[in-house]
């Protein structure tokens, strides 16, 4: 028998309860954000022997006091078409009609809508053209940028050190 899961109602309460905890606006969370250990972690799981796999790479950033995810970029290379796709998870307590703008070093935004959210946080989800990649392969810094409920810009920086490695090896 599965433990009750608890009404749906409270789940706004939940999440005030999770904002509070936290220390507040998003905008500080990003200021101590840190990326999360070890880096571009990379990983690849098939269905069966023959089949071929599916890979991912991801980064994630917490917070240094707490260890509590701000954000994190999953890079997947599906078996079916092997053509990558990014996905990106931030918290909850974020403006929606934003979006969220991805930057490498500067020279190359990309701005995605957010898809939906949950009680874990809220996504944004696209393929992975091979330029940005590219740029993702030889960049230092992946940008995530978006609007905290206020409008203010809150900003987390993901370093790109072993990216390039960690996605050549599952592509």
């Amino acid at each position: 028998m599965q433990p009750p899961r608890p009404p749906i109602r409270l789940l706004p309460a939940l999440v005030a309860f999770s904002l509070a905890v936290t220390g507040g606006p998003l905008a500080a969370w990003a200021e101590d954000a840190a990326p999360g250990k070890p880096g571009w972690a990379a990983s690849c799981v098939s269905v069966a022997r023959a089949a071929a796999p599916d890979c991912e790479l991801t980064q994630r950033a917490v917070l240094s006091g707490s260890g509590q995810l701000v954000a994190s970029v999953t890079v997947r290379v599906p078996a079916d078409t092997r053509r990558p796709v990014v996905m990106i998870r931030l918290p909850l307590g974020l403006s929606l009609e934003g979006g969220v703008t991805i930057d490498v070093d500067g020279a190359g935004a990309r701005s995605l809508p957010l898809q939906t959210c949950d009680p874990s946080g809220c996504y944004a989800g696209a393929p992975l053209p091979a330029e940005f990649a590219a740029m993702m392969s030889a960049g230092k810094t992946l940008a995530l940028v978006f609007s905290g409920l206020d409008k203010t810009p809150v900003r987390v920086a993901l370093p790109l050190a072993g990216f390039a490695s960690a996605f050549d090896a599952i592509k």
